[in-house]
C-alpha cells in the first residue's frame, strides 16, 4: 500500500511540474528550451527575479511566474541577444546557452504593472482566438505585466442588470454595443447605435 501511495505522489508531482506555465512558455518560444533552464519559485514580499548558473543550466529564480518570465526575457535579451516582440515570439536558442557568470538580481517595488486600455479591446482584441491571446499573455508575462485590463463579459453584466430592471431583450440589444464598439460605448461616446 505504501508503494502505491508513493507512486501516486510521484505522479502528482510530475503532473504539477509538467503543468508549469514557464515550461509551456519556453516550449512556445523554442521546442526543447525548457530542458536548458532550471526554474525556481521562492517566497518573497517583493517581486524579483534572479539569474544564476548550476552546471550547464541557467537558473531563473523568482517569487511568482510573472517575475520568472520577466527574468527569462531579461536573460534572452541581455545574455543571448534575442529580442522577443509582438512581431516574433519564437526564436531558436543556441544549443548551449551562454552561462550566467555572476548571479544577477532585479527587483521592483511597483506592486501593479498595468497594460491595455478600453480602446485596445475594441480594435482587434475583441475578435482574437486563443492562439493570439496566448501570444499576448506570453508577451505580458515576459514584460512583467501583472494587471491587464479585462473587460471581457461587460456586455453580459449589462444584459443581466437591464433585464432585471425590466427591459426586453430587443431593448437591451439596441442599447448594448457589440464587441468592436464596446470601448466607445463604455466611455459614453456613442449616442446612437442606428
Amino acid at each position: 500500500m505504501k508503494i502505491i501511495h508513493i507512486l501516486g505522489m510521484l505522479l502528482v508531482a510530475l503532473v504539477v511540474k509538467a503543468a508549469s506555465p514557464i515550461e509551456g512558455l519556453l516550449e512556445r518560444i523554442d521546442k526543447g528550451a525548457s530542458r536548458k533552464f532550471m526554474i525556481e519559485q521562492v517566497k518573497s514580499p517583493v517581486d524579483f527575479f534572479e539569474l544564476d548558473q548550476k552546471g550547464d543550466k541557467v537558473v531563473i529564480r523568482g517569487n511568482n511566474y510573472v517575475s520568472i518570465a520577466t527574468g527569462l526575457n531579461w536573460y534572452l535579451k541581455y545574455h543571448v541577444g534575442i529580442h522577443l516582440s509582438w512581431n516574433g515570439m519564437q526564436a531558436e536558442l543556441p544549443e548551449v546557452l551562454p552561462a550566467v557568470k555572476q548571479k544577477e538580481r532585479h527587483e521592483t517595488d511597483m506592486k501593479y504593472r498595468y497594460d491595455f486600455n478600453y480602446c485596445t479591446f475594441s480594435y482587434t482584441m475583441a475578435f482574437w482566438d486563443w492562439a493570439r491571446w496566448e501570444k499576448e499573455i506570453d508577451w505580458m508575462a515576459l514584460h512583467g505585466i501583472n494587471l491587464p485590463l479585462a473587460m471581457v463579459g461587460t456586455d453580459g453584466v449589462w444584459y443581466n442588470v437591464l433585464s432585471k430592471l425590466g427591459y426586453t431583450k430587443e431593448e437591451i440589444n439596441d442599447f448594448v454595443a457589440g464587441p468592436g464598439f464596446q470601448a466607445w460605448w463604455l466611455m459614453n461616446m456613442i449616442l446612437c447605435l442606428c
